[in-house]
């Protein structure tokens, strides 16, 4: 039998668990619910590609498949939700598996978060996105009356399993749109790992098996030693907010639907960048390397001339971020280091939002 390469990250928080990362991995789910129950929840995509492996994890009546797309992360699919663990009879001693991308893993989370106060919990992310970011550090979420992730809890599972070999099937736009997160990594804390970005980027545009494995094992290393810090948020693990506050903005704007959540992410880097600028904590050869960097994946980075800058900062006044009213941004002094502030004038923010725009 051949040996199966993967690294095994340690979290060490409230809850400690392990990211395991490697190829054809996901066989390990059997290593962390052996002899437990386990219902699957997933969505109608991911289970079109992988309903063989699902099945092979759990039976068939313990899948809870749900239409694939932002729109159903809601308290009307959570609702859903809750009556398929009821008629399944799970108990606290069952494992709730979620098979798929950020939608899923958010879902699935909240519901085990809350479902008989808490139940076991598996994360088998199937999206770069997933990967590197929203699997990572217990953050679980719903969105509610326009607001994206807007209620939800912390929750932390028993264990991640990134099998990369679920990426060959992820379509091209998804796997681009995940590059500004992790991008992200290198902006905030780690100028060596955004250098390793440009070099490799060839390599990580075409999916190289070892560049990309480099890729999810850095990014997962860099998120989990800020949530080892600051678990609940309370401080540092704000920063992983950069670029977050106009993203998220930009997607209720839109509906969830004109652009994908890194896509959105993409453009609320560069405006986080350019207010760097402006305030003179940064310079504009900082500006230009993210935008060259986000540019070559094919990501947006100005703002549609559409979009109503007064709408956006009136949604942006809703972010969680915000403390006693006060708009919190996240900036960068240079790559690798970053701050949050919460002095910005609203003067500076629509001037900039002008700038940005195309």
């Amino acid at each position: 039998m051949q040996k199966i390469d993967y690294e095994q990250i340690e979290v060490r928080t409230q809850t400690s668990y392990k990211i395991v990362v490697g190829f054809g991995i996901w066989r390990f789910v059997n290593n962390y619910a052996k002899n437990r129950r386990r219902l699957i929840i997933t969505d109608s995509n991911v289970y079109g590609f992988y309903k063989d492996i699902m099945h092979d994890i759990a039976d068939k009546e313990d899948l809870f498949v749900f239409e694939a797309g932002e729109e159903s992360k809601n308290y009307k699919t959570l609702h859903t939700v809750y009556d398929f663990l009821i008629k399944r009879k799970a108990d606290r001693y069952t494992h709730i598996i979620a098979v798929g991308g950020g939608v899923v893993g958010d879902l699935a989370a909240f519901a085990a978060s809350t479902y008989m106060r808490g139940v076991h919990l598996i994360h088998m992310p199937t999206s770069l996105l997933a990967m590197v970011d929203s699997s990572i550090g217990g953050k679980t979420a719903i969105n509610y009356g326009g607001f994206k992730n807007i209620i939800g809890s912390f929750y932390q599972p028993e264990v991640v399993i990134s099998d990369i070999s679920f990426l060959n099937t992820l379509p091209e736009r998804e796997f681009l749109s995940a590059v500004s997160e992790i991008v992200k990594y290198g902006i905030i804390q780690d100028e060596v790992f955004f250098n390793f970005l440009v070099e490799k980027r060839e390599d990580l545009k075409k999916r190289v098996p070892s560049v990309l494995k480099q890729v999810v094992t850095k990014s997962t290393e860099n998120k989990v030693k800020i949530v080892e810090n600051d678990e609940k948020e309370k401080g540092r693990r704000a920063l992983l907010n950069f670029g977050h506050t106009l993203a998220h903005a930009i997607e209720s704007a839109t509906g969830y639907s004109r652009y994908l959540h890194g896509e959105a992410v993409s453009i609320g880097e560069v405006f986080a960048a350019l207010l760097s600028v402006r305030r003179n904590l940064t310079t504009y050869d900082t500006l230009n390397s993210i935008r060259t960097l986000l540019e070559f994946f094919s990501l947006p980075i100005v703002l549609d001339k559409t979009l109503s800058k007064d709408e956006l900062f009136k949604i942006m006044m809703q972010d969680k971020k915000n403390k006693e009213g006060i708009l919190r941004f996240v900036l960068t002094k240079g790559i690798g280091e970053s701050i949050i502030t919460g002095d910005l004038h609203k003067s500076e923010i629509m001037d900039s939002i002008d700038a940005l725009k195309g």
